[in-house]
């Protein structure tokens, strides 16, 4: 099927690739990492949706379906390939006219995780890579029936230590008796983050988070199910994108509506990445991270008698004092201290399921050679 694909690109110069893929993200970074696999004959391409196992991909062809070579399939089980995920860019090789295999996954720029919380049947916490390339996320919050600072922490905590930058968005301000009392809670606690109140029913405030967005620019929506986010990516998108569903009137807790990982194209140029939403929002973060994801407690800290203070009754720690003179709130404190031990006891489960995936993936390679034979 290579020399299919070989002739297709031939004929497609360096101005049809941009022309096309450009709206997607496309620059000159991924010109570079993708010129060994021009050569090849392979396509470039971005997955743009997956779900169940099935990835829809942008090339300069259109829209592709796209699954996994078996010789990529191979390199992924010796960790040299990693499993391919929403957002990221690829080679392709052309099997039809609809359809695609990935044959390499190229560099990401950046990472997001989701963590999975520890149970009784795992060796501990993991965290596995759930999208890529993405350039800011959004944390959104239901601000009526499910505000909570402690979870914002959480997610703050985690796109911190995947490098991803952040934006604020609390969501059915119609239904909010004082919006301005949230803002200053919010601005409060989270001074260093831009936000964005909205009601996605009427419109007020879509227009400000779709102008603070560049074209090219890929934004995540990351949030806990019934937070509005499929809401929100109609109004952004200014068209029915996703499904939405009522929350319950007795909590407002949601329902999961989004099943899919989804990038769509806005109007100003934007991508905006829908996730389904989670329940829980576990910890794949080291100790060092979660400090630093608490820049004023940090900064504290870097005052303390003790290099390696703990904070938790050491004399001379700055943080503590901080918390009793009233500079920083008791609740963000315990905070920190929860998030804090939770990332050493995800540290130390780390190295054990490090080790544990070398060896299946050496089994998988070994069984998948011999089926082979």
């Amino acid at each position: 099927m290579l020399p299919y694909t070989y002739n297709r690109m031939v004929h497609m110069n360096t101005t049809i690739i941009n022309e096309t893929l450009t709206p997607y993200g496309w620059n000159s970074i991924h010109d570079t990492h993708f010129a060994p696999f021009l050569q090849m004959g392979y396509l470039p391409a971005r997955i743009i949706r997956e779900g169940r196992g099935l990835f829809r991909a942008i090339a300069p062809v259109g829209e592709l379906l796209a699954q996994c070579s078996g010789t990529f399939l191979n390199l992924q089980d010796l960790g040299v390939q990693p499993s391919p995920v929403i957002g990221d860019w690829c080679a392709l090789s052309l099997h039809g006219e609809s359809r695609g295999r990935i044959e390499a996954i190229l560099p990401r720029q950046s990472e997001y995780h989701r963590s999975f919380a520890q149970d009784q049947y795992t060796m501990g916490t993991s965290a596995k890579v759930v999208a890529a390339n993405i350039d800011k996320a959004a944390i959104v919050q239901d601000a009526k029936h499910d505000f909570n600072v402690r979870r914002i922490e959480r997610f703050l905590t985690q796109l911190h230590t995947d490098g991803i930058p952040v934006v604020l968005v609390l969501t059915k301000a119609d239904l909010l008796e004082d919006s301005d009392a949230y803002r200053r809670r919010m601005v409060s606690r989270f001074p260093d983050y831009p936000l964005h109140i909205i009601d996605s029913i009427s419109g007020i405030g879509i227009n400000a988070l779709r102008d603070s967005l560049k074209p090219g620019e890929t934004l995540m929506l990351v949030g806990t199910s019934g937070a509005g986010k499929s809401t929100l990516v109609n109004r952004l998108c200014n068209q029915e994108m996703v499904k939405t569903a009522p929350v319950r009137e007795k909590d407002g807790r949601g329902r999961h509506t989004t099943s899919v990982r989804q990038i769509h194209l806005l109007s100003n140029g934007a991508l905006l990445l829908d996730t389904p939403g989670v329940r829980t929002v576990g910890m794949h973060s080291s100790g060092d991270s979660v400090h630093d994801s608490f820049s004023d407690i940090a900064q504290l800290a870097s005052t303390c008698k003790f290099t390696d203070c703990t904070h938790r009754g050491e004399p001379g720690c700055a943080v503590q004092k901080a918390v009793r003179d009233g500079f920083v709130e008791q609740d963000r404190y315990f905070n920190f201290l929860r998030l804090t031990q939770e990332a050493y006891s995800w540290e130390e489960v780390l190295q054990q399921s490090k080790k544990k995936k070398r060896e299946i993936g050496t089994i998988k390679y070994q069984m998948r050679r011999m089926d082979s034979k």
